[in-house]
């Protein structure tokens, strides 16, 4: 079994690993009368609301690195070729636009007295690197080792 990681795979990876990491670090930061209080992405409805969007990118971040992680690494663990008729670079360039979306989108929003913390810019940097790393196994300019 190959077990060395293409350029594209190490991408996709690390920035599984950050974005997972990120979202139980702080998301929002809101300081008010009665001090600060710290929201990750994973807070209920006390959140403002950003536990179900923002735990889409988590998701999908998982899901890849989780690809990646188990084809490379796992012994005598096979998975599909396709899921749906989808090949995994398929479902790797879906997910990771859908992450890199999300995290650009919450960057574009009004958050009105909330500021960002350093979990959101960790999610968003490996929001990005996910989507990067999918257009790299696609193209094929990161799929295999020089």
């Amino acid at each position: 079994m190959n077990r060395k990681l293409a350029p594209a795979n190490i991408v996709i990876l690390t920035a599984g690993v950050v974005m997972l990491i990120g979202s139980f670090l702080s998301f929002y930061t809101f300081s008010g009368f009665g001090g600060t209080a710290t929201f990750s992405a994973w807070s209920g409805a006390s959140g403002f609301g950003i536990f179900g969007i923002a735990t889409v990118a988590v998701l999908c971040g998982v899901v890849m690195a989780a690809q990646v992680g188990i084809t490379t690494f796992a012994n005598g663990v096979r998975v599909p070729d396709q899921v749906l008729g989808l090949g995994w670079d398929q479902i790797h360039l879906a997910l990771g636009f859908q992450a890199a979306l999300t995290m650009l989108a919450f960057l574009a929003r009004s958050k009105g007295t909330l500021s960002f913390g350093l979990g959101f810019w960790f999610m968003l940097l490996a929001g990005i690197a996910l989507m990067v790393g999918a257009i790299m196994r696609v193209t094929g300019s990161g799929a295999h080792l020089a």
